[in-house]
């Protein structure tokens, strides 16, 4: 039997516990195993001088959700609906991407993870989406996980996946979106608003960023075939 790829997957907090312990909702992990890699958490509040050793098992990466990163990485200061991720995570996760990007391994990053993508490109973010009144909520403020664009998003390419749909529903759950794309960064997905919710260096063998949860909707083709693509190259990669 083949081994399967290893994927490691970011983790945030227990906000409830104080940041007393880690916390990684099931739909990452359950998205990798079904797509065909074996899933490991990554624990963020270790020392980044352990990150080369860390990237060294594993042959992809899930950068997962989470709250807000500093703005000042692109000149702003905190906007008062933001709600910083903590700090520990942010300069771990900095860093894992910095040697994931160096080793061109394959990645896939979830919401704060396509942010991640971003900002360690140099790119800028809308910290408060309401604030340039879009024709959508995408804060889904009114009942958990409920939220969707009714129109779907338009994703134009998923790294040189000609089979990619034009047009797909999402899920959407988040505050801030994507201003200014990073270097070597292009767009590949777009609200019916206009605003980003999918980016990617299509020199790489992976290095695409989503806005939305798939792992929320994994029982879905569109949005299981994320996945499957991080298994593909990840396995590539071996």
């Amino acid at each position: 039997m083949k081994n399967r790829p290893v994927i490691g997957i970011t983790c945030d907090h227990d906000e409830p516990q104080g940041k007393s312990q880690y916390r990684s909702p099931f739909g990452y992990a359950a998205s990798v195993e079904r797509a065909g890699g074996l899933p490991l958490i990554l624990p963020y509040r270790t020392d980044i001088a352990l990150i080369p050793q860390f990237v060294d098992q594993f042959d992809g990466f899930v950068f997962s959700g989470g709250n807000d990163l500093d703005p000042a990485a692109y000149g702003e200061t905190w906007h008062e609906k933001t709600v910083p991720v903590d700090p520990l995570r942010e300069k771990f996760e900095r860093a894992l991407i910095a040697e994931v990007e160096k080793r061109r391994l394959p990645a896939l990053g979830i919401c704060l993870g396509s942010q991640l993508m971003n900002l360690h490109r140099g790119g800028a973010m809308n910290q408060f989406i309401p604030d340039f009144a879009t024709q959508i909520e995408h804060r889904n403020i009114d009942k958990e996980w409920a939220g969707r664009h009714n129109h779907g998003n338009r994703l134009y390419s998923v790294s040189r996946d000609q089979r990619a749909k034009e047009r797909i529903t999402v899920n959407t759950s988040h505050k801030q979106s994507i201003r200014t794309p990073g270097r070597g960064l292009r767009v590949i997905a777009t609200a019916p608003d206009g605003v980003i919710e999918g980016i990617e260096d299509p020199t790489f063998p992976l290095f695409v960023g989503v806005q939305w949860h798939p792992e929320r909707m994994s029982d879905s083709d569109d949005h299981m075939k994320l996945f499957r693509l991080l298994i593909d190259r990840a396995g590539a990669a071996k």
